[in-house]
């Protein structure tokens, strides 16, 4: 088994990648349904649904021609508009993520003698899948 630097796992939004990008992030919930009865010790659960998000942490940068940058982003947030969300990267048989998504929130924090960080949060809709870089 060879671990992974995070340095090539990329996340994309509608196929273009954020620009500066530091970190990205996935979370994924399930949600479990438990029930207690005479004939058991302990609970019985089984699943339910499950919710999934991702977010990000970059530098801004306004140059958003190949790659969504800060205008961009906060832009599709308050649009309110669904867009199609990938973390990734190029390494063949890696395993990737992918669903459509809201920008849900956004943040800009310019710090004095520090480059200016933003952050994004995406609320995942509906499915998240599971794949596979060919």
């Amino acid at each position: 088994m060879a671990l992974k630097l995070g340095d090539n796992l990329r996340l994309s939004i509608d196929t273009k990648e954020i620009i500066h990008e530091v970190s990205a992030k996935l979370d994924f919930s399930r949600e479990f349904k438990e029930v207690a009865t005479k004939d058991t010790s302990g609970k019985l659960v089984s699943p339910g649904s499950y919710t999934w998000g991702m977010s990000i942490d970059a530098k801004w940068d306004n140059d958003g021609t190949t790659q969504e940058d800060l205008a961009g982003i906060s832009a599709m947030a308050i649009a309110g508009t669904t867009h199609a969300l990938l973390l990734s990267n190029a390494t063949s048989g890696d395993v990737t993520y992918a669903g459509t998504g809201y920008v849900a929130d956004f943040n800009v924090d310019a710090t004095n003698e520090d480059y200016v960080s933003v952050s994004f949060s995406l609320k995942g809709s509906g499915d998240l899948t599971q794949g596979v870089v060919a």
